[in-house]
């Protein structure tokens, strides 16, 4: 029979000479009880003259105390070390939350402010968060002048990984940044999969905007109002103030016939509408960081959210028993203060008996 503990290998060492320690502390301390029970009955009479002086004693009576609170005390080391055998089909019930990060793509996102580009640092911090965010569904949305699900939400996140990857500049092809379709395609995200799982969890659901902020179309603070409804908004600003500049492609210059002036252009963080956009629907902004403060600031706002059972799975695991040794340990203490409440009888049985054999 297979049986296993909760406790790994590399603790079993440490579990077991703490519990061999605690096992001998406790025989000493029963033995020096015993024996200072024993001097003090010696202060008394002698303690070959205690049988025929004191009516039914016996040392033999109080051995069973000693042994059984030896055997409690195991049982109770076992109980904690959790034993597990047999095996059934377990529903294990994971906690999560549903974070969709829309994703700025526009051409501005190639600035290379910070270096080595926006875009570039933008997944960087995105995969970090992924990190941070083991237990949660993501998805992703890109977006510029449109927006376009990329990443349904999934617990995939080596699948997530790979799609983040190929995502570019080029991967839409209207130009601009509209974050106003973005938030209406994370709404639309947000109702099918309601659809599906039949769940609505408002107070799980998170949006995660990762851009420069350079607005072209759309009002997004009415839209990220609406958005109350639906999930928390947090924002994650890339790039400068100052701003950085950016050229056009040769291939976009051609396509909309842009005057010398306007292939170049110089591309700010907007941190004010940024900041706007975050606390009107209650959630936070960060601006990107050379290290992770940022994605750690953006983890513990997430952690503010309330998670929810998102999947259900049936996994075939080994049984816990702790029951059997704990109903052991409670049965060995019981029976300990059960033996005290009887010694008084068994000494009167056995002084009966000792009195008729001499009759």
């Amino acid at each position: 029979m297979n049986i296993q503990f909760a406790i790994s290998p590399a603790q079993a060492p440490l579990w077991i000479g703490v519990s061999i320690v605690l096992l001998v502390l406790t025989f000493l301390g029963l033995r020096w009880s015993d024996r200072r029970r024993r001097a003090r009955l010696a202060a008394l009479i002698d303690a070959s003259l205690a049988p025929r002086l004191l009516e039914g004693y016996s040392e033999r009576i109080r051995r069973p105390l000693a042994w059984l609170t030896i055997l409690g005390l195991v049982a109770l080391m076992l109980t904690f070390a959790q034993p597990r055998w047999g095996r059934s089909w377990v529903n294990v019930a994971r906690q999560s939350r549903d974070i969709l990060v829309l994703l700025d793509t526009s051409e501005s996102m190639n600035a290379q402010n910070p270096l080595p580009t926006r875009l570039e640092r933008a997944r960087q911090k995105v995969q970090s968060l992924l990190d941070l965010c083991p237990g949660d569904r993501f998805g992703l949305i890109a977006f510029s002048g449109e927006a376009a699900t990329e990443v349904p939400l999934t617990l995939d996140l080596n699948y997530y990984r790979a799609s983040l990857n190929t995502i570019t500049t080029d991967t839409l092809s209207i130009e601009g940044t509209d974050i106003t379709a973005a938030l209406r395609e994370a709404r639309r995200v947000f109702d099918e999969d309601a659809k599906k799982s039949g769940k609505e969890g408002v107070n799980s659901r998170i949006v995660i905007i990762v851009t420069d902020g350079e607005q072209t179309s759309g009002d997004d603070l009415a839209e990220a109002a609406k958005m109350r409804d639906y999930a928390t908004v947090y924002v994650l600003g890339i790039g400068d103030p100052k701003g950085a500049t950016v050229t056009f492609p040769a291939w976009m210059q051609r396509y909309t016939r842009l005057s010398e002036d306007q292939k170049t252009h110089v591309s700010r963080l907007d941190e004010e509408n940024l900041k706007k956009l975050a606390t009107d629907s209650g959630g936070a902004y960060a601006r990107i960081s050379p290290d992770d403060s940022d994605v750690k600031f953006i983890r513990e706002e997430l952690e503010k959210v309330q998670s929810r059972a998102a999947s259900d799975k049936m996994r075939y695991n080994l049984i816990n028993r702790y029951r059997w040794p704990l109903g052991a340990a409670l049965f060995c203490f019981m029976a300990e203060g059960l033996w005290v409440v009887l010694m008084p009888w068994i000494r009167a049985y056995r002084l009966r008996r000792e009195g008729a054999r001499h009759a």
